[in-house]
């Protein structure tokens, strides 16, 4: 590896750690500026007391000293070792730095396919951090410049995930590829996972025949099958009282796919008894979290959560149910797009509030 390229490896991951902490009581920083204070000692028994308890950084930082040599003595093989433990934790930094050291030939024999592919990974599946994404893009370009199209068509068609982990495990040991980790249609090459448009594809291994044609009709006609099968309407009632109802002017619909927005117009409310009663209906899709907000008109936006079963049948309504909670900054409700915590969420609800019940059918 370069020596600028080294510094750059190196800087991006020690300017990790401020941020995490390694901890909640901060232990990790105070490990790091003891290591610049030149307290090596101090400092590597904290970060192996952290990796002793399962500290997937810790183990990161301790391999990144071990490859720079910094209050120990330069090791590869040793940086290795801490970088399999982090993976093994998940750790996607340590992924990355493996498919470095099998890149360069780093204490593994190299291996440039193997790193090619770890990279590939990292960045297909959008692993770790925005840090780890950049090194790994990085790290993604520069290596396609030195494969061969043949190199690269070998890897994607031959290659399997679980072949790519296997290596990496057995540090480099592994002479060609083992019958459990060839594709299969439980363990398919890296070509056949949901990575890829048919344009990219094409444009590694050429146009595609006819049979291939038909294949991707097939496979375009079922995933589009299963997606209509996810979809259901979801058909809701808002209950005011008829005092109530004039302070009421808009709904939102609230879900993984985004927000819509409805008035409720006074024509459309239907009377009912005491109450004024709204209905309307939206499309949804199952295992999502939904929400539906009503607006007050002193700025108060009510939330109601939505559950419902993954199937839905029978499709009765539901209970009148209260909202459960307000918020008092209306543009909070782009935080349950989300699933996040709305910062100006209450319980301290209006009086007179409006009920919602709801029913899901299929489409």
């Amino acid at each position: 590896m370069k020596d600028h390229m080294k510094i750059c490896f190196i800087t991006l991951m020690l300017a990790a750690i401020p941020v995490v902490g390694l901890g909640a009581d901060k232990t990790g920083v105070d490990a790091v500026k003891l290591m610049d204070q030149g307290k090596t000692e101090e400092a590597l028994g904290i970060f192996r007391n952290l990796a002793a308890k399962g500290d997937d950084k810790a183990m990161v930082q301790l391999g990144i000293y071990y490859y720079q040599g910094t209050g120990v003595s330069q090791d590869y093989t040793a940086a290795m070792e801490w970088w399999l433990q982090a993976f093994s934790n998940q750790n996607a930094d340590a992924f990355v730095n493996l498919g470095v050291m099998h890149r360069d030939g780093l204490g593994v024999p190299k291996n440039k396919k193997i790193a090619y592919c770890v990279f590939l990974a990292t960045h297909m599946s959008g692993l770790g951090s925005q840090s780890t994404q950049l090194r790994s893009n990085n790290c993604l370009r520069r290596i396609l410049e030195e494969l061969s199209k043949d190199d690269i068509k070998d890897c994607l068609s031959n290659y399997t995930l679980g072949y790519i982990t296997a290596y990496l495990e057995e540090k480099g040991k592994m002479n060609g590829i083992p019958e459990k980790y060839k594709p299969s249609q439980k363990n398919p090459a890296l070509r056949d996972l949901d990575w890829w448009l048919d344009g990219e594809l094409d444009a590694i291994y050429g146009p595609p025949s006819e049979e291939e044609k038909r294949a991707r009709q097939e496979r375009d006609r079922q995933l589009m099958m299963e997606f209509e099968a996810l979809q259901h309407t979801l058909v809701f009632q808002i209950r005011f009282s008829k005092d109530a109802a004039d302070h009421y002017r808009s709904y939102d619909v609230i879900t993984d796919e985004g927000m819509g927005s409805g008035p409720i117009p006074e024509k459309k409310l239907q009377v009912q008894d005491q109450y004024h009663i709204y209905e309307d209906d939206a499309l949804i899709y199952e295992n999502q979290h939904r929400y539906i907000t009503v607006e007050h008109d002193q700025n108060d936006t009510l939330v109601f959560r939505i559950d419902h079963p993954v199937k839905p049948s029978p499709c009765d309504w539901s209970k009148w149910q209260k909202p459960v909670y307000a918020l008092q900054n209306g543009m909070d409700k782009f935080a349950l797009i989300y699933g996040g915590e709305a910062k100006s969420k209450t319980t301290d609800l209006p009086t007179d509030i409006p009920e919602l019940r709801f029913k899901v059918i299929k489409k």
